[in-house]
């Protein structure tokens, strides 16, 4: 029997650069993650910053209007690395809404 490298046995082998799937089932004595939409989610784990694309989903806003709004000044973002992130408050912020 011949291994081919970077393969293991048992696993049939998904589309390169493709995340895995996980399961976000809830244990049967957890109340906090049943019948709660996305942003109440995030607020209640305490989630602090958005990337771009995420950011665009949660607001309805699209990523080039985000991206535009950073180059101009008018939305605040943090860098990390190569990476731009939005933080709730800034978002808050720039939305108007009073935190």
């Amino acid at each position: 029997m011949t291994v081919q490298p970077g393969r293991r046995h048992g696993r049939k082998p998904g589309p390169a650069g493709s995340p895995r799937q996980t399961s976000d089932s809830a244990s049967p004595g957890d109340e906090s993650a049943a019948d709660t939409s996305g942003a109440d989610r995030d607020s209640q784990s305490g989630r602090l910053a958005y990337s771009v694309d995420e950011a665009a989903r949660l607001t309805g806003l699209s990523r080039d209007l985000l991206y535009d709004e950073m180059r101009r000044g008018n939305l605040t973002y943090v860098k990390v690395g190569r990476r731009r992130l939005i933080t709730r408050q800034h978002l808050n912020q720039f939305l108007g809404i009073a935190s």
